[in-house]
């Protein structure tokens, strides 16, 4: 059975990539669509020609420590990335329909969070609704009362209330601690030194964070494997982590973690997976803040 020549692959993806990496603050959003369209159309002859599942081959083309398989990283493509530029493939079916509807989208951002009217069959806008949205992102206003406004539009279609919602509360204690995690973390990084990140994680093994990096990865959807941490810290945020999830790899059913990404978006869950990816060594590092 023909098998993905995946360094092909990444070496088709990775010019665009880079590409949209170094100009996307300098482009206009229909130009970084356009970009990432080309990206999701070269995932879409491979997702259908090798019939593959296309988070399978996100983790593929990103690797970076996710099971057993998939352990070397093997590009820097995340799969955050990848997702969307798939998505925004399936929503213009032809490339040229993407300067047709959004001749003057300001930038990426104000489309990303519109993209659930675009393609989430549950909030799905037609006719007068998706005129007022279109409206809004080729808008001549600035981007900041773009995104506001499409952010409203979120609360008035998305943000309603559902009974379900009252079983959410139940998982606080579980969002407060990645929050906390995740906050304190950023403020880690955020400083670009490393160095300065060694001397307070030296107690850290690197083992250990590799492994808070992929349970973080399997929380954010079904199917990957946890790794067992037996471990402690010396550092309470870390152990406060390490129980967090714990807390989620026992469970039996996936009812608690699909719950918990309802408050948590599986993007900032991976998000974090690649930060903690990042402190593991200084070469992940520079990778990550390239």
């Amino acid at each position: 059975m023909e098998q993905i020549n995946l360094q092909q692959l990444i070496s088709k993806i990775s010019p665009l990539y880079n590409f949209y990496k170094q100009s996307n603050r300098n482009i206009i959003g229909t130009e970084a669509l356009q970009i990432m369209w080309d990206i999701g159309d070269i995932l879409k002859k491979e997702i259908e020609t090798f019939n593959i599942a296309p988070h399978n081959l996100y983790r593929k083309i990103y690797g970076k420590a996710e099971g057993q398989k998939d352990i070397t990283q093997k590009s820097y493509i995340t799969r955050e990335f990848l997702g969307r530029a798939y998505r925004i493939r399936n929503i213009f079916k032809e490339k040229e329909k993407i300067k047709k509807t959004l001749p003057n989208l300001k930038n990426f951002i104000s489309f990303r969070e519109a993209m659930p009217f675009f393609d989430n069959k549950k909030y799905l806008l037609k006719g007068g609704e998706k005129e007022r949205m279109l409206s809004i992102l080729n808008s001549n206003k600035s981007s900041s009362l773009i995104l506001k406004e499409i952010k409203l539009l979120q609360a008035e279609k998305i943000g309603r209330k559902n009974p379900r919602n009252q079983k959410l509360n139940e998982l606080q204690p579980q969002k407060e601690k990645f929050i906390n995690f995740y906050n304190y973390l950023f403020n880690l990084i955020k400083n670009n030194n490393y160095e300065d990140i060694k001397k307070n994680i030296a107690s850290i093994d690197n083992s250990i964070i590799i492994k808070l990096s992929s349970n973080t990865s399997a929380l954010a959807q079904e199917g990957l494997k946890y790794l067992e941490i037996s471990e402690l810290t010396t550092i309470n945020q870390w152990d406060n982590f390490i129980d967090f999830l714990s807390y989620f790899s026992k469970q039996i059913g996936a009812k608690e973690r699909r719950r918990f990404r309802r408050l948590i978006s599986p993007e900032r869950i991976v998000r974090l997976a690649e930060m903690l990816q990042a402190v593991s060594s200084e070469d992940s590092f520079k990778n990550f803040r390239k």
